[in-house]
């Protein structure tokens, strides 16, 4: 990929790295003493401010960031870029977790990210309590102090929450942690645990210092305060308890009381691209190039009025090829022109080509490119908002919530809030009927309330946040079989804690989970390592492959 990078001036401490044995114990020379690098006030707080470009990029920006839309069947490519192609194929493979495989850095990638940003923000919390000593500030005002040190909690507990998202284990680290002591590895339940824990604490000190002003570099949000932080992270909160889940069961065991809370009080959340090293991947690729924002039938098929969907799904895999639908969803197609042709929706649009190459799986293949991110991506040149929380998905997680709880009504009216503003189409009601959460997708006005909802949950979170059609599949036991539920620690990584590689998914593994080999001995060491942020270059279609 034609991808630059710049590199941190500062150097991190990777706090993960296990080993036993004296002999591997080695010096980098070129990582500057920790010491001497945070000892200015400046140098900390830029290093602080430096973490959330560390968690966004590893969500937004990093090369895995388009596997969990085509695991989740919202997007299909055949493309190889990232290992998309063996990620997505059906029957589903096991993920290829060997370091040596030429897409390994999509695994690793997020991992290492929301670790720089935590390790970072541990660097200076505790810079920031060293040059507090004696009742000091540390940097220019007692208010900045307090900023920078919600500001890193924020971090920190959201780069957690990431890894229990997509991992099935972790390393939990926050500000307490004690690295002369080996650090346990955490199963993401237990993991997710303690971060939304972290991320409480975050909303009470926030809200008890709201009208502390955050400076726009930081999140790239211009006039925003520690009240709106507070807001943001209720909308993340929200999402992490529920999207934990890797089962049916484990979703519905969630405390959607509190979700129902979370959502309820939160906002929208939209960094400003800034066309270098603010970007997400996904709304620029999908939004310029018609080659990667494709739609999966499986997201936009259950809007179809006629057999085409049905018709599709019945065939054997292998025989499934791309077709027309019929719809009244405008989100997918717009009136039709002179010639028949259906024109632009709002967030996609028929080309009558599918563009993927059809010896990788015609059941690939879609008519449909889904460009909803065509503004930011084109007419902003990557310098509109790109958003990351959406109303639509804050309404929608209360949508569940009450249906889960037995509110049929509240439910309809939060469906319809994009059901009928976006897609133009016929208010849901509680006569339609709840339904069962084991129901599957479908627009169609005899639709239960529960297909209703997650057709909506699918499409309205599509190449928004990468993972949250993910997150919500899996939830809903609605992911195709043999898909994994979560990713291993990264093979490289698992090299150096001297660990049993591992993996999860694959047709042939159904019902088996990757296991993982207990760590040998019991020695710690820290390894110096260097965080890049990735620069966007315009893209090109000698890119695919």
């Amino acid at each position: 990929m034609n991808i630059t990078k710049k590199i941190m001036s500062l150097a991190m401490v990777v706090v993960l790295s296990l080993n036993g044995c004296a002999d591997l114990d080695v010096t980098n020379t070129n990582a500057p003493d920790q010491a001497r690098a945070l000892a200015s006030p400046e140098d900390v707080e830029s290093l602080i401010k430096s973490t959330f470009l560390s968690f966004w990029q590893g969500i937004h920006v990093t090369g895995g960031s388009f596997n969990p839309g085509v695991m989740a069947d919202a997007n299909t490519s055949s493309w190889g870029n990232y290992g998309m192609r063996e990620m997505a194929s059906e029957p589903r493979a096991a993920v290829n977790n060997s370091p040596a495989w030429n897409y390994a850095y999509a695994l690793e990638e997020p991992w290492y990210y929301w670790y720089g940003a935590i390790s970072a923000a541990k660097d200076g919390l505790a810079s920031l309590k060293a040059g507090q000593e004696g009742g000091k500030n540390f940097l220019a005002t007692a208010e900045d102090d307090k900023r920078a040190e919600i500001f890193a909690k924020f971090v920190m507990g959201a780069s957690n929450a990431m890894v229990a998202v997509y991992y099935d284990q972790g390393f939990y680290v926050d500000e307490a942690t004690d690295f002369s002591k080996t650090p346990e590895l955490s199963a993401y339940a237990d993991h997710m645990k303690s971060s939304l824990t972290a991320l409480n604490a975050v909303i009470t000190d926030a809200n008890a210092n709201a009208s502390l002003t955050i400076p726009e570099d930081w999140m790239q949000i211009a006039g925003l305060t520690m009240a709106d932080l507070a807001k943001i992270t209720h909308g993340l909160v929200a999402r992490w308890t529920a999207g934990v889940a890797r089962t049916a069961q484990e979703r519905g065991t969630v405390d959607w009381s509190s979700v129902k809370s979370h959502a309820s009080q939160g906002v929208p959340f939209a960094p400003v691209g800034d066309g270098v090293y603010w970007w997400s991947r996904t709304q620029y690729y999908c939004g310029v190039s018609a080659s990667w924002g494709r739609s999966d039938y499986k997201m936009i098929g259950p809007a179809d009025k006629s057999s085409g969907y049905a018709d599709w799904l019945a065939k054997p895999v292998a025989d499934r090829k791309a077709y027309t639908m019929e719809t009244d969803d405008k989100r997918i197609t717009g009136p039709l022109d002179a010639d028949g042709k259906q024109t632009q929706g709002l967030y996609a649009k028929n080309e009558y080509r599918t563009r993927l190459i059809a010896s990788r799986g015609t059941y690939h293949q879609t008519f449909y490119l889904f460009n909803r991110n065509r503004d930011y991506a084109v007419d902003a040149g990557l310098q509109g908002p790109m958003h990351d929380v959406t109303q639509a998905e804050l309404d929608l997680l209360q949508a569940e919530a009450a249906l889960r709880g037995g509110d049929a009504s509240t439910a309809a009216t939060l469906i319809n809030n994009s059901r009928v503003t976006n897609g133009g189409l016929a208010a849901a009601t509680a006569a339609d009927g709840a339904g069962a959460s084991t129901d599957q997708p479908n627009a169609m006005d005899g639709g239960s309330l529960w297909a209703k909802y997650k057709y909506e949950a699918m499409i309205e979170n599509c190449l928004i946040h990468p993972y949250t059609g993910y997150m919500n599949r899996r939830g809903w036991g609605d992911l195709l079989p043999g898909t994994p539920t979560h990713l291993a620690i990264p093979g490289k990584e698992l090299e150096i804690l001297l660990m049993d590689s591992y993996t999860f998914g694959g047709q042939d593994n159904i019902g088996q989970p990757g296991t993982a080999g207990k760590i040998l001995n019991n020695g710690f060491r820290s390894r110096g390592f260097m965080i890049e942020f990735d620069k966007v270059t315009p893209l090109i279609d000698a890119d695919l492959h």
